[in-house]
C-alpha cells in the first residue's frame, strides 16, 4: 500500500523453481575415464570382460554430470547457485554451464594441484591451481568445449558458454533439481549432459509462491552433440 501511495511499483519476490528429471537406467556416463596402463591394472573385476558377460558400464552420476539451467532476457539471477569446484579428484559439476563474458571461479577443494584447461579455448589454458585456491575463468564468446586436466588425465568435463544464462539449478542424485530465488518471468529450461543438450522447454515463473515443473523424462538417445567451438584467438602456450 505504501509503495502505491509513493508511486513506486511493487516488485515481485523471487521464488524457487523445483522439478524432477526422470533419468533412464541406460543413459550412459559421459565422463568415461582415460584408459592408461595404471588404470587398467587397478580395474575392478566387474569392469573387465570375462569372455561371457559384458563389463559393467560406467555409472551415471546424475548430480555431477547433468546440468539444469535457465536462459532468458535480463540479468543473471541473484539466488544461490551451485559452486564450480574440483573435489575428490573429480570436476563438480562435470557439465559446466557459464554465462559468456562473465567471470567464474573454479575452487580446488583437494590436497593436490590441478591444471584444468578447455580444448581449443585459449582463454581457458592450463594454469596450475594450488590446493585451497580458486581458478578464475572468463569465457568471452558462446560455444562449448571439452575440459581436461594436464596433470590428471582422468578428469573429464564439458564447458558450455551461453550468452543469456540466468540461473543454474542444484541437481540431486535422484534427479530432483531446484533453482533458488528466480525472478518472475518467462524462461527456457535446458538440460545438458556433457556435450549434449538433452531437453529444452519454456517455463513461466510466477511473481510469488513456488513453481513446480512437471517431471521431465530424459531420453537415452538424445540429439547428437554439437561440435566444439574453436576459440577466436590462437591457442596460447600453457602456463607451467
Amino acid at each position: 500500500m505504501m509503495l502505491a501511495i509513493l508511486g513506486i511499483p511493487a516488485v515481485g519476490l523471487a521464488v524457487d523453481v523445483r522439478g524432477t528429471l526422470t533419468v533412464p537406467s541406460d543413459l550412459a556416463s559421459q565422463t568415461t575415464p582415460v584408459e592408461t596402463d595404471a588404470q587398467r591394472a587397478r580395474a575392478r573385476y566387474w569392469e573387465e570382460w570375462n569372455g561371457v558377460l559384458d563389463p559393467r558400464p560406467t555409472r551415471l552420476d546424475v548430480a555431477r554430470e547433468i546440468a539444469v539451467v535457465l536462459t532468458g532476457p535480463g540479468a543473471p539471477s541473484e539466488g544461490e547457485q551451485p559452486p564450480y569446484r574440483v573435489h575428490n579428484g573429480t570436476l563438480t559439476p562435470a557439465t559446466l554451464v557459464v554465462r559468456a563474458g562473465t567471470a567464474i571461479q573454479i575452487r580446488n577443494d583437494d590436497g593436490v594441484a590441478y591444471e584444468l584447461f578447455a580444448e581449443g579455448l585459449s582463454d581457458f589454458g592450463a594454469i596450475q591451481t594450488a590446493p585451497g585456491n580458486a581458478r578464475p575463468v572468463t569465457v568471452p564468446q558462446p560455444g562449448n568445449w571439452p575440459v581436461r586436466d594436464r596433470v590428471h588425465p582422468h578428469i573429464r568435463g564439458h564447458l558450455h558458454a551461453i550468452p543469456d544464462l540466468v540461473a543454474r539449478g542444484f541437481v540431486e542424485p535422484n534427479g530432483a533439481y531446484t533453482f533458488r530465488g528466480v525472478a518472475a518471468g518467462t524462461y527456457q529450461l535446458h538440460v545438458f549432459q556433457g556435450a549434449r543438450e538433452l531437453h529444452t522447454q519454456e517455463i513461466v515463473v510466477p511473481e510469488s509462491g513456488q513453481l513446480t515443473v512437471p517431471a521431465i523424462p530424459l531420453s537415452s538417445s538424445p540429439p547428437p552433440p554439437s561440435a566444439p567451438q574453436p576459440s577466436s584467438a590462437p591457442q596460447g602456450a600453457a602456463a607451467p
